[in-house]
């Protein structure tokens, strides 16, 4: 059986560029000092929206260092979180319809991504194997790693944007904040 939760107020994404460069500006800070692109990505935004969420931190590890396999930017994997937990279903039998909401923003976000940082490939964008631990070593304090820095930056603002554009245009369907 299916329990349904209590009634409860729908994500705000918020109005401005104030709160896109904050988030920009923390998601950069975070990568600085913390060195996982997809946990700083969802640290700023949880920020963002007011949010303490651990668990959702703790899940982001695993996608640092393109799933430490070099694969997915951490940028990306970090906005598709936002997505789910913004737009996402809170029931997997929701089904399909319970997806059919996260399915184009995730797409609108994954292209505005695409073009504005280079690519999804942390390996592409990075030059880095981070399978090998000598690379992965060698990245750290590296021009390509203040580069990613930065990227990180510039990620972080296209998802806000992205997300504000997606919320005006009404297509973006929030769900309430998550338990």
């Amino acid at each position: 059986m299916k329990k349904t939760a209590p009634a409860a107020t729908p994500v705000r994404i918020p109005r401005g560029d104030r709160w896109i460069a904050d988030v920009a500006r923390a998601a950069q800070a975070y990568k600085a000092s913390a060195a996982s692109c997809t946990q700083s990505i969802v640290a700023a935004f949880l920020d963002a929206f007011g949010w303490h969420e651990p668990m959702v931190l703790r899940v982001a590890t695993a996608f640092t260092a393109g799933m430490f396999s070099s694969l997915t930017c951490g940028i990306h994997a970090g906005g598709m979180i936002i997505v789910g937990l913004v737009a996402g279903r809170d029931d997997i039998t929701d089904g399909l319809d319970g997806l059919l909401p996260s399915v184009q923003p995730a797409q609108k976000i994954v292209r505005r991504l695409n073009r504005r940082i280079g690519g999804h490939a942390c390996q592409q964008l990075t030059g880095v194997d981070f399978t090998d631990l000598e690379q992965a070593m060698a990245y750290h304090g590296s021009a390509a790693a203040a580069a990613c820095t930065r990227r990180i930056h510039d990620g972080a603002e296209e998802i806000a944007l992205a997300l504000q554009d997606l919320d005006a245009a009404g297509e973006l369907i929030t769900k309430p904040r998550p338990a």
